[in-house]
């Protein structure tokens, strides 16, 4: 089977292509990857497959994965349809995976978000329809919801309004996808955290952002009143929004293991959310995080007053997360259960699985702040 594919640098593409190789030896990827002023895309495709093979605990495969995957350079919004179409390599290609995204939940005033998952996937569609791809499989996101309050099903998606382009452009690139005349089958990731069993994430996006942020403003907080940062410490902050209790968190290796899954299976013009069947509520997230870095005084709450100068910080910098605070959606899942079963993944998140997953991301992504280490009652990092 030769699989054409987008995306295979990122979070989900990188672990849809190594637990795919390493599953099924008759399988070839044909991958279209972006190079930089640095690495030629054939070398960012290498540098990332390995990683990924590392945070498999499988890093003895990366040489046969790498081996199976050709790297073609270039940019989903900008293809040449007729000449990517008419290379030998693509020749004779039975899938299209096309995962590439601009996951920008902000503002996007030159348009760069649209463009990229609009046209990009416009771009996929006429390419694989000139190569006769059989089958098109498509990762969008549940937030094609968008503003939606209440059930959002899986094969019927409404436009109730949107708090971003990129919900918009999901949910048109959808809609392209629907009308293109292939076979598809389209996935509904909601908000990727780390793994299941120990919170590893390999590219932290999203949700981690606030972590990251709370983090340093604690760290600024006492190096400017010369407190302790290991001691808990009175922020006295709001996130300006209405705590929800129907927040997706979905962890990589669910992610990695149901998405494969869905790919081996008939397609069947099915859509598929990725979400797990245990939302967590706002309050609790916020609870972990303030219990984590030992912060008091943070609510999730309109702000009746003035913002201060913390809460004007984080409304600048977080303002296009905030939504997702207050989501009280509940993704249907009849789709992934039918075709699954009882080989569907069982994840079950409870609070203290919520403080791992952010004690984990602090730990690996800020491994030299050593009153982190304290904080967390871990021995401090080897410098060597």
């Amino acid at each position: 089977m030769k699989i054409f594919m987008t995306g295979i640098t990122g979070l989900v593409g990188s672990a849809f292509v190594t637990h795919m190789l390493r599953s099924r030896k008759d399988i070839t990827i044909v991958a279209i990857a972006r190079g930089n002023n640095a690495r030629t895309a054939r070398q960012r495709v290498e540098e990332i497959l390995r990683e990924q093979c590392e945070f498999d605990n499988h890093p003895q495969d990366a040489d046969m994965i790498i081996g199976a995957v050709t790297v073609i350079e270039g940019d989903v919004a900008t293809l040449d349809v007729d000449k990517l179409s008419a290379l030998p390599i693509l020749q004779d290609t039975d899938s299209t995976f096309h995962c590439a995204a601009d996951v920008n939940l902000g503002k996007d005033p030159e348009g760069k978000t649209f463009n990229i998952n609009y046209n990009g996937t416009k771009n996929m569609l006429a390419i694989s329809n000139k190569l006769g791809v059989k089958e098109f499989h498509y990762v969008s996101t549940a937030y094609v919801a968008g503003k939606l309050h209440g059930r959002a099903m899986e094969d019927t998606p409404i436009n109730s309004g949107f708090n971003n382009p990129y919900e918009e452009s999901k949910f048109k690139a959808e809609s392209l996808v629907r009308e293109a005349g292939m076979k598809f089958t389209i996935y509904r990731p909601a908000i990727i955290v780390g793994r299941s069993t120990d919170g590893q994430v390999r590219k932290p996006l999203a949700f981690y952002r606030i972590l990251e942020f709370m983090a340093k403003l604690k760290k600024h907080h006492c190096a400017k009143e010369n407190l302790n940062p290991v001691d808990w410490v009175d922020l006295s902050l709001s996130f300006d929004a209405v705590a929800g209790s129907m927040v997706y968190f979905v962890p990589i290796d669910y992610i990695q293991l149901v998405t494969c899954a869905l790919f081996q299976m008939p397609v069947c013009n099915k859509t598929y959310h990725l979400t797990t069947d245990c939302p967590v509520k706002t309050n609790d997230i916020n609870r972990a995080i303030c219990e984590t870095i030992k912060i008091h005084g943070v609510t999730v709450e309109h702000c009746p007053h003035e913002l201060n100068v913390d809460e004007k910080l984080l409304s600048r910098l977080l303002r296009d997360l905030l939504p997702y605070f207050s989501v009280e959606i509940v993704f249907d899942q009849t789709n992934v259960d039918a075709a699954l079963g009882a080989d569907k993944p069982v994840i079950e998140f409870d609070f203290e699985w919520l403080k791992m997953l952010m004690a984990s991301y602090l730990l690996e992504f800020f491994p030299k702040v050593d009153w982190l280490h304290d904080l967390l009652e871990l021995p401090a990092p080897d410098d060597n």
